[in-house]
C-alpha cells in the first residue's frame, strides 16, 4: 500500500528569458504594445511557414507575468486546447490574458474559426474571473486586433 500512486504534484516553473527586455512587457494596454510583445516571443523564422498560438498573462497593472506557447499547427490552422491556455493563467495568478496566432498567408482577416476560439476564450476567462483583453492575428508585416475591431 505504501508505494501506490496517488497523484502527481503540479508546479509552475519560471524561466527568465535573458534576451527579452522588461520594458517591452510593461503596460500592455493597447494592440500596438501587445503585438510588439508577441513579436518578441514569437519564433519569427516560422511566422510565414506555419500557424502558432501564444498567450501572454498579465496582472492587474497590465504587466506581463508570463507567456506560453499553446500550440504549433500546420500551414493554415492550429488546434487550441483551452485547458492548456487557462492553466498557466491560473497558476500565475493572472487577471488578464492576451492571445495571438499568426496567418502565414499574410491575410489579416479573421476566419470564422478565429472568431469562435475568441468567444470560447472570453467565456473560459470569465468563468475563472479573468478577462481576455485582446486576440491578435500576426502576419509578417502587420497585425489585426480583435479588441480594436470590437471583437473582444
Amino acid at each position: 500500500m505504501k508505494n501506490q500512486f496517488i497523484a502527481n504534484e503540479l508546479r509552475l516553473t519560471y524561466y527568465k528569458n535573458e534576451s527579452l527586455n522588461v520594458s517591452d512587457f510593461k503596460k500592455l494596454n493597447c494592440s500596438d504594445t501587445l503585438s510588439n510583445a508577441f513579436r518578441k516571443i514569437w519564433n519569427n523564422n516560422e511566422i510565414e511557414i506555419r500557424e502558432s498560438f501564444y498567450a501572454i498573462y498579465l496582472n492587474t497593472a497590465l504587466k506581463a507575468v508570463g507567456y506560453f506557447k499553446i500550440a504549433d499547427g500546420g500551414v493554415d490552422s492550429v488546434v487550441v486546447d483551452l485547458r492548456l491556455l487557462i492553466t498557466p493563467a491560473l497558476l500565475s495568478n493572472a487577471k488578464f490574458v492576451a492571445i495571438a496566432h499568426n496567418h502565414p498567408s499574410g491575410c489579416l482577416t479573421p476566419s470564422q474559426t478565429d472568431k469562435i476560439i475568441t468567444e470560447q476564450v472570453v467565456k473560459a476567462c470569465g468563468i475563472m474571473q479573468m478577462k481576455l483583453i485582446d486576440h491578435i492575428i500576426l502576419c509578417a508585416e502587420g497585425y489585426y486586433s480583435f479588441s480594436d475591431n470590437g471583437g473582444v
